[in-house]
C-alpha cells in the first residue's frame, strides 16, 4: 500500500534542497571570480616584469582571449536565460 506523502514535509524538503543549491552556486561563482582576477593580476605583473617583448604580447593575448571567452560565456548563458523568461512570460500572457 502507498504511503501518503506529507505536503508540508515535501516543500520543506525542496526548500532546503533549492536553498543548498543556491548557496553552492554562489560559493562556485565567487570562487571562479577570484581565480579570475587573480589570474589576471598574476598574468598582468608576469608581463610588465617581464623584459622580452614577444613574452609580453604571447602573454597579453592568453589573459585577453580567457578572459573575454569566460565574459562571452558567463554573459552568454544569462542571456540565453533572460530570453527564455521573456518567451514564457509571453507565451503565459497570450494563453491568458
Amino acid at each position: 500500500m502507498p504511503k501518503k506523502i506529507d505536503k508540508e514535509k515535501a516543500k520543506r524538503v525542496i526548500e532546503q534542497t533549492a536553498t543548498k543549491t543556491v548557496r553552492y552556486t554562489m560559493k562556485t561563482v565567487v570562487i571562479i571570480f577570484v581565480i579570475l582576477i587573480f589570474y589576471t593580476v598574476a598574468v598582468t605583473l608576469i608581463g610588465y616584469l617581464s623584459s622580452d617583448e614577444d613574452f609580453l604580447t604571447i602573454l597579453r593575448s592568453i589573459a585577453t582571449l580567457s578572459v573575454s571567452g569566460f565574459w562571452a560565456f558567463f554573459l552568454g548563458y544569462f542571456g540565453w536565460r533572460m530570453g527564455q523568461a521573456v518567451e514564457h512570460y509571453l507565451v503565459s500572457m497570450k494563453k491568458k
